[in-house]
């Protein structure tokens, strides 16, 4: 009789060693023409030529025969905004406007725990659908919005990074939280969901404009308490000229040092954009070991300006990047087509980038390290 526990799944498989954009990218990537990967409850147990794994496999064990096909891991989500999905790609604005005209209105609905539930299984199955196993995912400031997420995406054994954004200023009084409401709500839902599963928490200051010191100030000490989180938050996405004005502690030279005086730029940090870093900023990202999630068609759709990727990549002091979807301002949750734009972006830039740099990118993992076997990095 065979095992259920085995699977076997016999095509194409493509998978990547290293980081083409460091190493020599035939290096990096390994493609196997007739290949067999075998799972056991859910994990990978072997994977390689078909030949050799299929001889070590007991003959009752069914073979799904997906040849002619890729197999490869799924695609990793590093900045995708869950309570925006019935927003996507609003029309007709730039990012403020766009912001208080489409964004928080949508972002108050959230305040119901039905609507939060049934956005939730809607934007869990659209992941699925479009390949992306993986993401990390900005919630409502409301605690219910988190729950609803994690719910649906436990049933469907997805693997999510998410948190409630805490913001308590520039933003309209019913998305408001307070710096200890913030910090008490965060410390619950890390309780209650990290670890759980396949699932992290995230904690997650909007932007530098949405939090007061005093906010910035607990999120730092909630990370001292839970040191295995992920931090999350969006940096330069727009000219300085058009940022709202954040306030910056006195000495910061630039955002991220800006966060970095409240212990929030690190490894396991994930900076949203970075589109207007100067190379200074670039070179304290990477001194801080931190990561940035780039959002091609949030912002080509918004105007916001085109991503240094090569730059941000250099080989001097390369910086970890994942690529985002960014939902609602990108205008696709397919990573596949994020990938197409940032080949665009690139290109726009001067700065050709390859096929095998943009597909290993588009499976770069965040750099939070969950508790026990739950490894993202």
């Amino acid at each position: 009789m065979p095992d259920a526990s085995v699977t076997a799944l016999r095509g194409t498989i493509v998978s990547f060693t290293g980081d083409p954009f460091l190493i020599d990218p035939a290096k990096a990537f390994v493609h196997e023409p007739d290949g067999l990967i075998v799972c056991r409850n859910g994990r990978i147990e072997a994977a390689g030529p078909y030949d050799s794994v299929r001889a070590s496999l007991p003959a009752s064990v069914p073979i799904t025969d997906y040849s002619g096909c890729i197999l490869s891991a799924g695609f990793v989500d590093t900045h995708v905004h869950y309570v925006q999905t019935e927003m996507i790609a609003s029309p007709g604005k730039q990012l403020l406007q766009w912001v208080n005209d489409y964004i928080y209105p949508a972002e108050e609905a959230f305040a119901d725990e039905a609507h939060a539930r049934s956005v939730a299984s809607v934007f869990c199955d659209t992941l699925i659908r479009n390949g992306t196993t993986t993401a990390c995912i900005y919630c409502a400031v409301y605690p219910q919005s988190v729950d609803a997420l994690f719910e649906e995406a436990l049933k469907r054994n997805l693997l999510l990074v998410a948190g409630k954004c805490m913001m308590d200023r520039n933003v309209p009084e019913a998305l408001r939280d307070t710096a200890q409401s913030g910090y008490d709500q965060s410390k619950a839902l890390i309780e209650r969901w990290h670890g759980k599963g396949r699932l992290l928490y995230a904690i997650t200051p909007r932007w530098a404009g949405s939090s007061t010191p005093a906010q910035l100030e607990a999120a730092g000490a909630l990370w001292r308490e839970y040191p295995d989180l992920t931090l999350q938050t969006h940096i330069a996405r727009e000219p300085r000229r058009g940022r709202l004005r954040h306030q910056p502690v006195s000495g910061a030279q630039g955002l991220p040092r800006h966060y970095d005086h409240y212990g929030l730029v690190r490894r396991r940090t994930i900076l949203g954009h970075g589109v207007w870093f100067s190379d200074s900023e670039f070179a304290r990202v990477h001194e801080r070991d931190a990561s940035i999630a780039h959002c091609p068609t949030s912002n080509l759709f918004l105007g916001s300006g085109l991503f240094r990727l090569r730059v941000a990549k250099d080989k001097k002091r390369p910086i970890h990047v994942g690529l985002g979807t960014d939902i609602g301002a990108g205008t696709s949750f397919s990573v596949l087509r994020t990938i197409n734009e940032a080949y665009k972006i690139a290109a726009l830039n001067a700065a050709p980038i390859s096929a095998f740099e943009l597909s290993r990118h588009a499976r770069r993992r965040p750099l939070a390290r969950a508790r026990g076997p739950h490894r993202l990095a």
